[in-house]
């Protein structure tokens, strides 16, 4: 074996262990029993290739629509989504519902008031709007008004800042799947072509060493046929 193969053997072994480590936090055809919503699809998931499938043609995907479903305003219920998504879209299921996990419990509210700027941001650029500032002020009053059980009263200021985040949240989540699609397909690209030429040096040296016992076994052929 050349010191080539032995080295894309090596970097081969360790990107198996990578993702086999990777994979442990998602979900997968053999525990999807553990998971409350996917427990209910398991069955039918089972059957689809292409939900655990990592080519790029349906990684990509799934990070596009799990990066912009994990930041829009609708917490509690992504992971239903997610899964009917991964279906429509054809898309990898572990991918699509692990980037759910963009927001819980610490990142929730960093999430969405980010994306609620960078939505309001956008508007003024393109807009002469009266938009809501979502300062401390009115923070505090809608509190106050979930409090009361007043929601109807700020329905109108609830709907506009629902709709400014979700439009910050499609923007944002955009941006960084298309950042991670770049890298996805440059490292699938690498991966691809590293496997290829480690078969053909494999293929090489079986040839070779078929060839070697070949010319190997036919001098003592002629021989016992001259004797």
């Amino acid at each position: 074996m050349s010191v080539e193969e032995t080295e894309l053997s090596r970097r081969r072994r360790l990107r198996i262990t990578r993702v086999k480590r990777i994979l442990r936090w998602m979900p997968r055809r053999s525990n999807l029993h553990r998971y409350p919503v996917l427990r209910f699809f398991a069955k039918t998931a089972r059957k689809r290739n292409y939900l655990w499938s990592f080519r790029v043609r349906a990684a990509v995907p799934a990070l596009y629509a799990g990066c912009i479903l994990g930041l829009l305003p609708l917490y509690g219920i992504q992971l239903p989504i997610a899964v009917g998504l991964a279906f429509l879209l054809r898309a990898n299921l572990p991918i699509l519902f692990s980037l759910q996990f963009l927001t819980n419990p610490i990142t929730v509210l960093p999430a969405y008031f980010a994306s609620f700027q960078i939505g309001r941001i956008l508007l003024n650029l393109f807009f002469t709007l009266e938009l809501p500032s979502l300062d401390m002020a009115e923070m505090r009053a809608l509190i106050a008004a979930v409090k009361d059980g007043n929601l109807m009263l700020n329905l109108k200021y609830i709907g506009a800042v629902w709709g400014i985040t979700a439009l910050g949240s499609f923007v944002l989540g955009t941006f960084l799947a298309t950042i991670a699609s770049a890298f996805y397909k440059v490292a699938a690209h690498e991966v691809a072509a590293s496997y290829r030429r480690l078969r053909h040096l494999q293929e090489a040296r079986a040839a070779a060493s078929a060839s070697q016992t070949s010319t190997g076994t036919q001098p003592s052929g002629d021989n016992a046929s001259s004797s």
